[in-house]
């Protein structure tokens, strides 16, 4: 158990990169962090999953095809968690991607070919990272856009370094292709249900944070 007094988190944005995401994740080990946590939104890539499902990672797939694994115990405290609080989740696996996949088929071919229920562009780099450097590792996500969901065409430039949305970006890109106004809407609705659940895990803190 740490101590919660001495406790420090140090928190970085890699902007849905994996290459940026890999850069910060050494950069804190480096540092000397005790461990590392991947949170944030995902895609859903298994038929059953919803907006604002929480999948607590158990495992994850490279872009490669290597494989990790999250910190057992780690995952267990904030599981058991979880359950006394009645938050409903999904221990999965994650699909690391280096670019988003924008098109329902795209999503279901990934689906079928790995298994993984749900996709982003940073767990898998910060895992790899976690496992190279032999530190603890987890991975929280919410789902924002579901298997049957597609993605607007500027989704890969709607967000800058730090994670903020690139304004300037998605009003060009909207002015060029009104068609995806709808998709857009709905997508940032989606997003603001899922982080809205990411919030709720406020009553998870401690075991979310490695104290336990």
């Amino acid at each position: 158990m740490l101590d919660e007094a001495a406790l420090e988190v140090e928190v970085t944005c890699a902007g849905a990169s994996s290459r940026r995401a890999t850069e910060l994740a050494s950069q804190l080990a480096y540092q000397g962090v005790e461990a590392l946590l991947s949170f944030g939104v995902a895609g859903g890539l298994a038929p059953d999953l919803d907006c604002g499902d929480l999948i607590i990672a158990h495992g994850l797939r490279g872009p490669a095809g290597q494989d990790f694994e999250t910190d057992t115990d780690w995952r267990s405290a904030l599981t058991a968690n979880l359950e006394e609080s009645s938050l409903t989740y999904r221990e999965a696996s994650i699909l690391g991607s280096a670019r988003p996949l924008r098109q329902p088929a795209d999503k279901a071919a990934a689906f079928a070919d790995t298994g993984c229920q749900a996709v982003d562009m940073e767990s898998a780099a910060v895992a790899a990272v976690a496992a190279e450097t032999g530190l603890p590792f987890l991975a929280v996500r919410a789902v924002a856009d579901a298997a049957s969901d597609r993605l607007p065409g500027f989704v890969e430039t709607a967000v800058k370094p730090d994670g903020r949305p690139n304004i300037g970006r998605v009003l060009g890109a909207l002015a060029r292709h009104p068609g995806d106004i709808p998709v857009t809407f709905r997508l940032a609705r989606q997003t603001e249900l899922a982080l809205a659940r990411l919030r709720m895990l406020e009553t998870a803190k401690a075991p979310l944070l490695g104290r336990f």
